[in-house]
């Protein structure tokens, strides 16, 4: 009596029930935002986006200085921070220091938190391209990627949201946070540091790096999904 056999039909990976989520689920996402948040943050230091904040922020006129000058301090700081020496020994108003020992100290402080920011988004950049190499499911690594640049616009929008209506607490509350010392209150009165970066300054510039941020994680979510698409329309192809 003959028998009849048939064997199975091969089933798309793209239509195979979703695994379970592991680690590499979560890292990814997050490997893919925070590079994306240290371009923004990056983007956002250079003087032609600078200058017009400060001059938005009236820092001039806290200085009691021309813009031209103001500009020169700001251009002085953030050279320090980015590139060093990272004394902020910086000549001021009238030859004396721009800034107190106080303020230099909390510059230093600012300083080693960027180093530590941009290493890390650094070694998530490189981690996630490690990731991408080795991926066995290139489909599930690129929507985890998608979720990534999702997930930051989220936050970043929720994150503008709050600070609409209560910047200044958020704003203090990051500063608790990273600089659990205490040495980041001053007198804006007689203290160069928020004379030249007043508080209208950083919500304005807060505000910039969440729109690039934002724009940079929607971009991110559009590839990726297009990349995911592509891989599904790859799959089910007989």
């Amino acid at each position: 009596m003959a028998t009849l056999s048939a064997s199975a039909p091969s089933v798309p990976s793209a239509l195979v029930a979703p695994r379970r989520r592991t680690l590499a689920d979560l890292f990814v996402p997050v490997a893919t935002a925070l590079p994306l948040l240290a371009i923004a943050v990056l983007l956002c230091l250079p003087p032609f986006v600078l200058h017009p904040l400060l001059d938005a922020a009236d820092s001039a006129a806290w200085l009691n200085a021309t813009p031209a000058e103001a500009h020169q301090y700001s251009d002085e700081t953030v050279d320090q921070l980015v590139f060093g020496p990272g004394t902020f020994e910086i000549t001021g108003p009238g030859g004396a220091p721009l800034y107190d020992a106080a303020e230099a100290s909390h510059m230093r402080d600012a300083r080693a938190l960027l180093y530590a920011f941009l290493g890390l988004a650094l070694v998530c950049l490189l981690a996630l391209a490690v990731a991408a190499r080795r991926a066995g499911d290139r489909r599930r690594f690129w929507r985890g990627v998608g979720r990534g640049g999702a997930g930051l616009t989220v936050g970043v929008v929720v994150l503008g949201a709050v600070a609409i209506v209560a910047f200044e607490p958020a704003f203090e509350l990051f500063h608790r946070i990273f600089f659990p010392g205490g040495n980041w209150s001053f007198d804006a009165t007689t203290e160069h540091l928020v004379q030249l970066y007043p508080l209208d300054f950083w919500q304005d510039v807060s505000g910039v790096v969440g729109v690039i941020a934002a724009v940079l994680g929607a971009a991110t979510w559009i590839i990726a999904r297009r990349r995911a698409a592509r891989i599904d329309a790859r799959a089910v192809q007989p």
